[in-house]
Parts: structure tokens; C-alpha cells; sequence
């Protein structure tokens, strides 16, 4: 018997186990806060926290409303940016919240 690699395996599994949108899910989110670190650097991103993704809207919530609004201006970049990380189209949209105190 040969050796299979994991990454030929893994994504027939994941659809077998019917956990494709959780995984693309925590992908999209991590993707996105590996991308506002890279746009901002990781002092000024720590203030946005990617809470979820669904049906192709990616939801952060602000700690800081001047990350909400440097975001919010850069919006379509952020977008861009990360479906071309993800190789897809994945983020259709980004709803920025205000944390609540």
C-alpha cells in the first residue's frame, strides 16, 4: 500500500465528516487576522477581533472606534486581500461592530 499525503486526503474528509463551513469558517478568520497584521502590524490589529464568517460576510468587532473607522476605509483592500490569500472568493462583505461597554 502507498502513502497518501495528508493534503490529498483532508478535504475529501472534511466533506465526508460535513464540517466544510466550520473549517472554511476558522480559515477565513484566521486568514483575515494574519492579513490586518500584515496591512496595520500586529499592535494596531489587536484591535479587531474576527468573530465570525457566514454565507460570505466576515463580522469583526472593534475595541478602538479609530480601528473602526481605518477599516472601514479600507474595507475593499481588506476584502481583496484576503480572498487572494484564500485563493477564493470567500468575503463577500465585512460587518464592523463597535465593542460594547
Amino acid at each position: 500500500m502507498s502513502w497518501l499525503s495528508i493534503k490529498s486526503i483532508m478535504p475529501a474528509a472534511i466533506r465526508k465528516a460535513g464540517i466544510t463551513q466550520q473549517v472554511t469558517a476558522v480559515r477565513v478568520m484566521d486568514v483575515a487576522a494574519k492579513v490586518l497584521a500584515s496591512l496595520w502590524g500586529p499592535d494596531q490589529a489587536a484591535c479587531v477581533k474576527f468573530l465570525t464568517w457566514s454565507g460570505g460576510t466576515l463580522k469583526a468587532q472593534t475595541s478602538s472606534p479609530a480601528a473602526k473607522q481605518m477599516l472601514s476605509k479600507q474595507k475593499i483592500q481588506f476584502v481583496n486581500e484576503v480572498n487572494r490569500e484564500l485563493g477564493e472568493r470567500a468575503v463577500l462583505d465585512l460587518d464592523i461592530r463597535s465593542q460594547g461597554f
